[in-house]
């Protein structure tokens, strides 16, 4: 009986510390943050008087993805602007969007954006979608009004 507990004891022993040997010498994924900047610009100068009262709303959704399992991870809601207010492609609306502990071996970022067009309540609806995966750290958007 004291030599089987004897046994267990050191099969026990061996096992715990080759476990703590590979935790700390098997390379763990990294987490990092990725970025992402997005722009916001007018094309067209819009003083038309048909563009009178015609407004655009935005908004941006970052998603994490990993295998099936998807995770809303930032998302904004830019206020309903009339066209003409809106700046030049010199001078954009400018936000950046930092998503930190993205494991770039597993996880993928996609970022969707919804322009919404509302003239005197007719309404018209654009959506876009683009993906910062494996191995890239910025992602820029360029939105064009």
């Amino acid at each position: 009986m004291k030599k089987r507990l004897a046994i267990i004891a050191t099969a026990l022993t061996i096992l715990s510390g080759s476990g703590f040997f590979f935790a700390q010498h098997v390379p763990s994924s990294a987490s990092i943050s990725k970025d992402i900047n997005v722009e916001v610009y007018k094309t067209a100068s819009y003083i038309s008087p048909a563009y009178n009262n015609t407004t655009a709303a935005l908004q941006v959704t970052v998603v994490r993805v990993r295998g099936d399992k998807r995770d809303t991870a930032f998302q904004h809601t830019f206020l309903p602007k009339e066209l003409k207010d809106y700046p030049a492609s010199d001078k954009p609306i400018v936000q950046k969007i930092t998503i930190p502990n993205v494991n770039d071996k597993k996880e993928r970022l996609e970022i969707y954006y919804q322009l919404t067009y509302d003239s005197q309540g007719s309404i018209l609806n654009f959506l876009n979608t683009t993906t910062i995966g494996k191995g890239q750290q910025t992602g820029k958007l360029h939105i064009q009004i």
